[in-house]
């Protein structure tokens, strides 16, 4: 009875490697392929991985037929997912993207992008010595030096001076704006120091022309003439 029994069993084809049995010798066979001789077809472009080539190009079919892969960082478009990564790993990896307008560095152009749009689009570096206005950051450092590094900007009516021109202004404004420097020596005012010191040098330094008639004294002949002529004629 026990030999009748196993004679209508279906006979089993077990794997010398694992606990696995077949029914078909077939079966047997890729299963062995499949998960012990490691004959397998993956796909290139994702983690897909088929036992069988024509599984394989199944997949290949339905799933990435015709589809390309944008790279995010610049106008490349691949066929292939290992050939974007290919790309990737000899153009862009590594490489940063730095603002010409500030230290920052992106790890990819679109990034840089959004940040220029964000932080500096349409702003401009005013000089703060000048009128100049820089579009850029690097601009204005060389304008900074060719034009205003170790400049002084001296007052003309006193001795002060300014490393920036808007510091002179304010010390104009503060000091001297509508100020006026009177002669001690005649009615004579003047509007800045610098013109003072000149009227007294030429009017009323050295040489003294003294008038016979009054107590003027001129400090050129000719004034004292047009004196003479003007109150003593």
């Amino acid at each position: 009875g026990r030999l009748k029994m196993s004679a209508l069993e279906p006979m089993k084809y077990p794997c010398n490697q694992c606990d696995y049995k077949a029914t078909q010798k077939s079966n047997l066979l890729t299963h062995l392929r499949s998960k012990h001789y490691g004959v397998k077809y993956p796909c290139d472009q994702c983690d897909y991985i088929a036992i069988h080539k024509s599984s394989l190009w199944g997949h290949f079919k339905s799933i990435h037929e015709g589809v390309k892969y944008p790279c995010d960082q610049c106008d490349y478009k691949a066929t292939y997912k290992s050939h974007l990564s290919t790309h990737m790993k000899s153009k862009h990896e590594g490489v940063k993207y730095p603002c010409d307008k500030c230290d920052y560095k992106a790890t990819q152009k679109s990034n840089l992008l959004t940040h220029l749009k964000s932080k500096h689009e349409g702003v401009k570096y005013p000089c703060n010595q000048c009128d100049y206005k820089a579009t850029q950051k690097c601009n204005l450092k060389a304008h900074l030096k060719s034009k205003h590094e170790g400049v002084k900007y001296p007052c003309n009516q006193c001795d002060y001076k300014a490393t920036q021109k808007s510091s002179l202004l304010t010390h104009f404004k503060s000091k001297h704006e509508g100020v006026k420097y009177p002669c001690s020596q005649c009615d004579y005012k003047a509007y800045d120091k610098s013109t003072l010191m000149r009227h007294v040098k030429s009017r009323h330094e050295c040489v003294k022309y003294p008038c016979d008639r009054c107590d003027y004294k001129a400090a050129h002949k000719s004034s004292l003439l047009t004196h003479l002529k003007s109150k003593h004629e």
